[in-house]
């Protein structure tokens, strides 16, 4: 799949254009501890209206593990509990010189410890982390346990030995609707998928568990007995089946009794 990833520097995209060319957008959320990029929230509401995969990456400008902590806490700010079709990202580089003006140490310890401090703190908050970095770092830097790997390597063909998961494979890529260059990726791993699967299979047994906009409609549903509770108290409703019974309340103009009307009307227009 092909994809672009897009911070200020792109300025305004008409991303309709873009979805004739592309699949997916990877959009800078920030730098730092306290950054948040002036286009982020116009970028993603764009390319998610556009129809196209959306992720979200992070450019870190940490020289301790601690200010990585700190970097990771301020893009789960950012985003504000928002899903994503693709692991969190973190651009793992020094590509302003940054940290070699501030006397980083530029060793496979001191850059794995402050990547995988960045990567443990997104994960703790129950989002899977990648990391960005080129070949060279990847090679000579990075060690880390991530959920994805986005390898920059400007060049006709990918020759990183390792694995990874999205390729960006130019920083002067031509995508109607963006002013001037932008980089370029393609995308191997679909992510959602994965996250398709999870939702599949996960089981609320307990409304208080269930969002916030689903749960008046359940109680209801449990005091009409249209949703069984076993002895326990407790119930077996799927993920994926929530959305569809809160819509179909909203169809009976929440009067519950007429649930079993809708469901079998909803069944013969099908």
């Amino acid at each position: 799949m092909k994809g672009i990833d897009v911070s200020k520097h792109n300025g305004a995209v008409n991303w309709t254009s873009a979805a004739t060319a592309i699949d997916f957008a990877i959009i800078r959320a920030g730098y730092g501890k306290t950054y948040v990029d002036p286009w982020f929230e116009r970028h993603l509401a764009g390319a998610q209206a556009a129809g196209l995969r959306v992720g979200v990456y992070h450019y870190s400008y940490a020289l301790t593990v601690e200010d990585a902590r700190v970097e990771a806490r301020h893009l789960l700010d950012v985003i504000n509990g928002r899903k994503f079709d693709m692991p969190l990202w973190f651009d793992m580089e020094d590509a302003d010189g940054y940290k070699a003006k501030h006397n980083f140490k530029f060793t496979r310890a001191n850059i794995s410890a402050i990547t995988q401090a960045f990567v443990d703190v997104i994960r703790a908050a129950g989002y899977q982390c990648g990391v960005y970095a080129s070949k060279s770092w990847f090679d000579d830097y990075i060690n880390v346990d991530a959920d994805a790997i986005w390898l920059a390597q400007w060049a006709s063909k990918p020759t990183y030995a390792g694995r990874f998961d999205v390729w960006q494979n130019s920083d002067s890529g031509t995508v109607p609707g963006v002013t001037g260059k932008v980089d370029t990726n393609v995308l191997y791993t679909e992510f959602w998928k994965e996250q398709e699967e999870e939702e599949e299979m996960k089981v609320y047994t307990h409304t208080d568990q269930m969002p916030d906009w689903a749960q008046s409609t359940f109680r209801r549903l449990i005091d009409a007995e249209i949703v069984k509770v076993d002895a326990k108290g407790e119930i077996a409703v799927q993920e994926c089946s929530v959305q569809p019974m809160v819509y179909l309340d909203r169809l009976c103009g929440g009067q519950i009794e007429q649930l079993p009307e809708a469901i079998k009307a909803l069944q013969a227009n099908e």
